[in-house]
C-alpha cells in the first residue's frame, strides 16, 4: 500500500501526540525537533500540521508555536492494528470479545484491521502460519500495521517471523499454546472456584465440561482438588455438546454428574437444553456457567451459579498492554494471567 510522506508523518505526529498523553492546550516540540524525531523534512513536517490544523486537531499560532486543540478529532488514527481469528459465525465468544476489544481499539485513538482464516480445524489444536491469514504477510512485511492481536495459536515459525518485523504480538484468549505474550483466562483459577461452589452446594459428582483446547490445562488441576478425571468431557462445538447430553443420558442416575462445570455459555446451553427434554427437573443436575453474555440465556436446571467471564474488563488489559508495547518498544511482555473479579470473591 502507497503511503505518502505527509500522511506517514501526520500519523507518526498523532501517534506521538497521543503516546505523550497531550491535552488540549498543550505545545508540540519545535518543528526542527519534530524532523529529527520522524526523520522527516522540513517541507513534510509542515504539511502535516497543516493537514491536521485543518481538521480541527492543531491549531498554529504564529511566533508562538504549534497547539494540541483535540487529538481525537476527525477520527484521525495513529496506528493501525491487525486482528487475526477464525471465521466461525455462531461462535458467540469470538464475537463478543472481538467487539469489545475493537471498540477500545478505536478509542484509543486505532484503526483496526481484521484478518481471518477459512482454514478447517480437524484436530485439537492447531497451530496457524502466517498465510492462513489472507493479507497478513504482505501487510507485516510493508509496515502497515503497527500492532498485532491473535486470538488462536501460530506456529514458532509464525512467531519468529513477527518478532523480526518488530510489531508487538499479543495473544488474547485461554490458557494453553506456545507464545508467551499476552492475556490468558485463569482457567485454573476459575475452576478451583467453581468447583469449591459446587460442593458447597452438595455436590458428589460433579463434572467439568471444556473446549478441547483447553483440557490439557485442566485435568491434574481437576483430580487435584477432588473432582475425578472420569468426569471431565471436553467438546470442540456446541452440536457436539448435544451428543453428550445422549451419553449422559445412558449413564444410570447414580453414577451421573449432579453438577456440571462449563466454560463456555453456548456449550452449557446446547447440553443443558437437550438433558431437559429427557430428564424430569428434580433429576436436572446443578450448573456453574461462565458467560460471555451473563443472563442472557434460560438454563433449565434445579439450580444455577453464573458467573461473567467480564470480557470488557479482560479486553481492556489487552488493548493497554498492546498499547504499551508499542509505546516503548518492548516486544516481550510476559504472561498476563486474568481471573475474573467475580471468581475471586
Amino acid at each position: 500500500m502507497f503511503e505518502s510522506k505527509t500522511e506517514r508523518t501526520k500519523q507518526l505526529l498523532v501517534r506521538y501526540i497521543r503516546d505523550s498523553k497531550m491535552k488540549r492546550g498543550d505545545k508540540l516540540p519545535p518543528q526542527n525537533q519534530l524532523r529529527k524525531l520522524f526523520n522527516s523534512g522540513a517541507v513534510t513536517v509542515s504539511s502535516a500540521i497543516n493537514t491536521l490544523k485543518k481538521d480541527g486537531v492543531l491549531e498554529v499560532k504564529d511566533k508562538v508555536g504549534v497547539f494540541v486543540i483535540d487529538p481525537y478529532a476527525d477520527g484521525h488514527t495513529g496506528r493501525v492494528i491487525g486482528i487475526t481469528m477464525l471465521s466461525i459465525g455462531d461462535n458467540l465468544y469470538y464475537s463478543c470479545l472481538l467487539t469489545c476489544i475493537q471498540m477500545l481499539l478505536v478509542e484509543n485513538g486505532c484503526k483496526v484491521r481484521l484478518f481471518r482464516t477459512y482454514k478447517e480445524i480437524n484436530t485439537e489444536r492447531i497451530l496457524f502460519d502466517i498465510d492462513d491469514f489472507p493479507g497478513l504477510r504482505r501487510s507485516l512485511e510493508g509496515e502497515e500495521i503497527q500492532g498485532l492481536i491473535h486470538f488462536d495459536d501460530f506456529t514458532q515459525e509464525a512467531l519468529n517471523f513477527i518478532k523480526n518485523k518488530n510489531i508487538p504480538l499479543i495473544f488474547a484468549g485461554s490458557q494453553g499454546g506456545i507464545t508467551n505474550n499476552g492475556v490468558f483466562f485463569d482457567h485454573q483459577g476459575i475452576l478451583r472456584a467453581a468447583y469449591k461452589k459446587v460442593k458447597e452446594n452438595g455436590a458428589l459428582r460433579p463434572a467439568l465440561i471444556c473446549q478441547t483446547s483447553i483440557r490439557k490445562c485442566l485435568d491434574n488441576i481437576f483430580t487435584e482438588i477432588g473432582g475425578n478425571v472420569e468426569y471431565i468431557f471436553s467438546q470442540k462445538s456446541a452440536n457436539q455438546c448435544v451428543e453428550l447430553a445422549k451419553n449422559l443420558l445412558n449413564i444410570p442416575k447414580e453414577k451421573r454428574p449432579d453438577w456440571l462445570i462449563f466454560l463456555d455459555d453456548f456449550q452449557a446451553l446446547a447440553l443443558l437444553s437437550t438433558l431437559s427434554c429427557s430428564l424430569p427437573p428434580e433429576e436436572m443436575p446443578g450448573a456453574v456457567v461462565m458467560c460471555n453474555l451473563p443472563s442472557q440465556f434460560y438454563y433449565p436446571v434445579r439450580q444455577i451459579i453464573l458467573f461473567d467471564s467480564n470480557l470488557e474488563e479482560f479486553s481492556k488489559i489487552v488493548v493497554e498492554l498492546l498499547i504499551e508495547a508499542m509505546t516503548s518498544g518492548q516486544l516481550e511482555t510476559g504472561k498476563v494471567l486474568y481471573l475474573p473479579s467475580e471468581y475471586k470473591k
